[in-house]
């Protein structure tokens, strides 16, 4: 608070499928919400006071690595990172 920040533009991708759409709906809430990005020092960078990710997973690629696709287990993590953060089923987010 009461500093500069640097903004920065995110790109993230989801399955086209039914899960995907509910993750989503999920996601959506969380962003309207304040629960996706938070103003900190980038582990990737090491640049302070910039946007950075909080701990929803989210996948930046989709050509695999860490942060891409294929990964069978994203649904359950990211559904599960929203879990700790209390964001309501698919359902309740709309």
């Amino acid at each position: 608070p009461g500093q500069r920040y640097s903004g920065t533009a995110r790109v993230a991708y989801l399955p086209d499928n039914e899960e995907g759409r509910k993750l989503l709906a999920r996601l959506r809430y969380a962003f309207r919400h304040g629960l996706t990005f938070r103003v900190g020092t980038s582990l990737t960078t090491g640049q302070s006071n910039t946007i950075t990710w909080t701990s929803i997973h989210h996948k930046t690629s989709l050509y695999g690595g860490p942060h891409g696709f294929p990964d069978p287990n994203y649904i359950k993590n990211c559904n599960d990172s929203l879990d700790a953060l209390h964001v309501p089923a698919a359902e309740g987010c709309l």
